[in-house]
């Protein structure tokens, strides 16, 4: 399976092979935040769902996201 970070319908980072992946792109980008109950949960509008497509390798953390 591959995961991304979404805003809407556009995939924001490159795809991760796991959902792991996906959120600590995400934590490194600043974009999590930790809710009253103490979940994580991601900033307005993002999410970190499901995508079609192979996943990225990707040795520069710093180049998670696609600049488009």
């Amino acid at each position: 399976m591959a995961y991304a970070v979404f805003e809407d319908e556009e995939r924001l980072t490159h795809i991760f092979a796991t959902e792991q992946e996906a959120w600590e792109a995400a934590e490194r980008a600043g974009l999590v935040e930790t809710d009253r109950h103490g979940n994580r949960v991601l900033d307005n509008h993002l999410e970190i769902r499901f995508c079609n497509g192979e996943p990225e390798e990707n040795n520069d953390a710093g180049a998670d996201f696609r600049i488009s």
